[in-house]
């Protein structure tokens, strides 16, 4: 069970990363996943039959050189996650961020070749679709986190200490406070502990996220220009990759304090939920 959690809290971590313009998707890394995006983004800006079919070479050369890992092909940690130290955390993390290292740019390349297939107009409506795509997107987050301050409010207004729940159209129970663990009963002073940790993480999360913003800029930026390389890649991933470990560090040592509040009870009820969940997806497989 534990490594069932440190699975997940690690891996979790690691995807703080910010290689989110190459970045896998999920335990099962299905990063042809990425690729069916960029293409995806293409639509409407004029191709040609030649552009068309330059960048179906350079996609199936892609897929060719890296085919899809099998399923399951994902490492977890050969430790227990309530006695990890952070020396053992930081190395499972580095190594994992490591290996993944040759996917990132094989994709990071493809982005660029792809790039330069395009006329500068195309190029331009390529960038301002992008651009876009992430006033959208900070949008929704700042949404979702007015969302959240809000209901924390209405809690504190209505009294700590008062029973409350709110269901959707679906009669699921809301995740109080934003609070992890959903399905799992937690007592009134394990929501006080947890909310207080998250709290006390907000800064640092925040932190963490601007790490990740920059690093995607200085990838988007460098994949645009004439410049890129492997060497000028790997130069990149240098200057970020102790802060962006650093940072998933910090975010597993975050998730492991929490789970440290839940009973042992707690915990095996939250595996078997997470197995039930993980069942039912492979039916989909």
């Amino acid at each position: 069970m534990k490594k069932l959690l440190i699975a997940s809290a690690t891996v979790a971590a690691i995807s703080l990363s910010g290689l989110a313009l190459a970045q896998p998707a999920g335990p099962g890394m299905r990063h042809h996943e990425p690729v069916k995006e960029m293409v995806k983004h293409l639509r409407g800006i004029g191709l040609s039959d030649l552009q068309r079919e330059e960048i179906k070479t350079l996609v199936s050369a892609f897929k060719d050189a890296h085919p899809r890992p099998e399923r399951g092909d994902f490492e977890k940690p050969n430790f227990d996650f309530e006695t990890a130290t952070e020396t053992q955390i930081s190395t499972f993390i580095q190594t994992q961020f490591e290996k993944r290292e040759t996917q990132h740019f094989a994709l990071t390349q493809l982005r660029h070749d792809i790039f330069n297939v395009l006329t500068e107009e195309q190029q331009e409506k390529v960038l301002a679709r992008e651009a876009k795509r992430e006033v959208k997107s900070e949008k929704r987050r700042n949404a979702s986190e007015e969302k959240k301050m809000q209901f924390a409010k209405r809690l504190d207004r209505e009294g700590k200490d008062k029973k409350f729940s709110h269901h959707n159209r679906k009669g699921h129970e809301y995740k109080r406070d934003g609070l992890p663990f959903e399905g799992i009963e937690l007592s009134d002073t394990q929501r006080e502990s947890l909310s207080a940790l998250r709290e006390s993480f907000k800064d640092t999360a925040e932190a963490n996220r601007q790490i990740v913003r920059s690093f995607k800029d200085a990838q988007r930026e460098l994949i645009r220009s004439s410049s890129f390389s492997q060497a000028s890649w790997e130069a990149l991933v240098t200057k970020y990759k102790d802060d962006i470990v650093s940072a998933g560090v910090e975010k597993a040592k975050h998730r492991q304090a929490m789970f440290a509040v839940l009973t042992e009870e707690q915990k095996a009820d939250l595996k078997t939920q997470r197995e039930d969940v993980r069942k039912l997806r492979d039916i989909f497989r």
